[in-house]
């Protein structure tokens, strides 16, 4: 019965990713299909979703009145819960037309509290790749350890706002690493995403990955 089982789901995927590729790909009279599964893929992922902040703030509950937690834990997961609280209710308001503004709350919020924390957060990367660089560097002296110390000093030099013939030399080179060398290796990362992606599919509708049964 277990064989069987495995037998059928197997069956199962291996079909509705034929029928999905061949509809999003060639047609066939199949597209109608495939956006049926497309439609049901996104309602279980944002199901899922859903699933997850209910079981972030289960957790973080847990944490606020349960035994033997430290005073820094409980409030720290005291102002997760109450943030995630604060924004569904504002975005549940702001969809049924409850609540109103220009701009939204929810668009305030993620503007004035969101992108100020992400920018903070983008500023210690700074000192987390000096810091790198001196324990890099103080720790043994290699050519790849050069390397990256002097890209480093490079990009950061070529951000200051000077407008000397040598600083205009160094943003030169900045902006020609940047759009040559690195934007090289990031189109080399979301490749091997994508062979990765695309084998990882094969196995699949193959049968040979199962791993959707576990």
């Amino acid at each position: 019965m277990a064989r069987l089982g495995s037998a059928l789901s197997t069956a199962i995927v291996i079909g509705v990713g034929i029928i999905t590729f061949i509809g999003l790909t060639i047609g066939l009279g199949l597209g109608g299909i495939a956006d049926i599964f497309l439609q049901l893929t996104v309602i279980t992922v944002a199901i899922t979703v859903l699933i997850g902040i209910f079981n972030l703030v289960v957790v973080h509950l847990g944490r606020v009145f349960g035994r033997g937690k430290p005073f820094s834990q409980r409030i720290n997961s005291l102002i997760l819960v109450a943030s995630a609280i604060a924004v569904m209710v504002l975005g549940i308001l702001e969809r049924t037309g409850s609540l109103t503004g220009s701009p939204s709350p929810t668009t305030v919020l993620l503007e004035g509290v969101q992108l100020s924390i992400e920018s903070a957060l983008a500023g210690l990367v700074l000192f987390a790749l000096v810091y790198g660089a001196y324990r890099l560097m103080r720790r043994r002296v290699t050519g790849s350890g050069l390397l990256f110390t002097f890209v480093l000093l490079l990009i950061l030099t070529g951000a200051l706002p000077f407008s000397t013939p040598g600083m205009r030399l160094v943003v030169t080179i900045r902006d020609w690493l940047l759009a040559v060398p690195v934007s090289a290796g990031a189109r080399g990362i979301l490749l091997g995403i994508a062979l990765a992606v695309t084998v990882a599919g094969a196995r699949i509708l193959i049968g040979q990955d199962r791993s959707y049964r576990d």
